[in-house]
């Protein structure tokens, strides 16, 4: 049967519409033809843009598990700083990133599949950790602060050295980086717009330019440091073995006083937070300079585990340690309201008695803390502020190696404290 010749009319006007909403893609170059008009269009396909991202590296350093670094680093801060109850388990949570971090830069460059430019960013985060939250000794924390040189008792147990194996460790790999593994060490990129990798220092730097050579001064004095302090770590635990056995137990001293560690403290809390922010920013312009399409902010994808899990316990942690800052903050100000409460009603039972009683009371107090019979011969009537210098002074460069080295404190040439505070038990 024929269609009808109205019918046939009207499938003419619906077939050009259709064809010009529904786009056809032939190849690259497509020639588009609209019926509507007379001209003839070609458009050109946009260039695609540089993508070095490799084949591992939005599982070492993804979106997901940056930020959950940056929260770690900022959880550490602030209990180091204001939450001494927190300061050891952000510590840990700090050493177990760094931990993961160095496990797969280990493996993987034995392997050779890390390539120039994941070594590069792992470094970098590793400094921020170096250098901003890991303490090995504690000096950026707030304990010395509350507790002055005795502060050192928190320390000194299986997690400082815990700290001080990773120390070393990413500093020797440092090292070795920037002197072998950005020539021959490490895996180079196949596209050859790829292998001219830049850093980010206050300005974007080659690597293989004179920023190199600085790099390898920072790692090679860090190397020597920690390693110094590794090696006083073995000779204080050979010593401890001879004299009191696995079981004993080493109480260490440092050289520096009350004051010192004061300035020490309020030097160290802004550094900190300074190097935070200026790590975070150089890992962030090293990755867009060279080209890690993958593993920035817009491209990242963490709804997968390795990047949902690290953004997941940094986030809690950092939570966490704001809570627990809130809470204290509430508790406090509970208590000095209720201290101002006390002293008001006080103040007001005080006011109410006879003046005379009064000043006949504060009489005979100032009679009892001046007679002998009231005090014994050793109660001084003014106590005087104690000693801001540790116990047994000794010559400024003494102090400072044991405040640097604290394990020298538990021989005996190298003490600087009176024995109740460096005896091994």
């Amino acid at each position: 049967m024929a269609p009808k010749p109205h019918q046939s009319f009207l499938l003419l006007p619906l077939f050009l519409i259709i064809s010009n909403i529904i786009p056809v893609v032939a190849s690259l170059n497509t020639v588009t033809f609209n019926l509507f008009r007379r001209n003839v269009t070609t458009v050109s396909p946009e260039p695609e843009a540089l993508n070095c991202t490799t084949d591992f590296s939005t599982d070492y350093y993804g979106f997901g598990v940056r930020l959950g670094i940056y929260f770690a680093w900022l959880s550490s801060f602030f209990a180091n700083t204001v939450l001494p109850s927190e300061i050891s388990g952000s510590l840990d949570t700090n050493s177990i990133f760094l931990l993961a971090l160095i496990a797969s830069l280990f493996k993987g460059t034995l392997n050779g599949e890390i390539s120039q430019i994941d070594g590069l960013i792992i470094m970098q985060l590793s400094s921020g950790f170096l250098f901003s939250t890991l303490s090995i000794w504690g000096y950026r924390t707030s304990h010395y602060q509350k507790e002055g040189p005795a502060g050192i008792r928190h320390f000194g147990k299986f997690g400082t050295h815990c700290r001080l194996v990773l120390a070393v460790a990413i500093s020797i790999y440092g090292t070795w980086f920037w002197w072998e593994g950005l020539q021959d060490g490490l895996v180079i990129a196949k596209d050859p717009q790829c292998q001219q990798l830049y850093t980010w220092l206050l300005r974007q730097w080659p690597i293989n330019g004179g920023i190199s050579k600085f790099y390898i001064i920072i790692s090679f004095g860090c190397s020597i440091y920690y390693g110094t302090m590794f090696l006083a770590a073995v000779l204080a635990g050979i010593f401890k073995l001879f004299r009191v056995g696995w079981k004993g137990e080493m109480k260490f001293a440092t050289g520096f006083s009350v004051r010192e560690l004061n300035i020490l403290f309020n030097i160290f809390r802004v550094l900190n937070l300074f190097w935070i922010v200026f790590s975070a920013g150089m890992i962030e312009m090293t990755l867009n300079k060279n080209h890690m399409l993958k593993t920035l902010a817009q491209n990242g994808n963490i709804a997968y585990p390795a990047q949902l899990l690290p953004l997941i316990v940094g986030a809690l942690s950092f939570l966490r340690v704001l809570w627990l800052i809130h809470a204290e903050w509430k508790e406090s100000v509970k208590k000095a309201s209720s201290t101002n409460h006390s002293r008001f009603e006080a103040a007001s039972e005080t006011a109410a008695k006879p003046l005379l009683h009064n000043w006949h009371a504060f009489s005979l107090d100032i009679i009892k803390n001046f007679s002998p019979s009231a005090r014994s011969d050793t109660t001084p009537a003014f106590e005087l502020e104690q000693p801001s210098l540790p116990y047994t002074l000794r010559p400024w460069h003494h102090r400072y190696l044991v405040a640097l080295l604290p394990w020298l404190s538990t021989f005996d040439f190298w003490r600087i404290a009176d024995s109740k505070e460096v005896t091994l038990e």
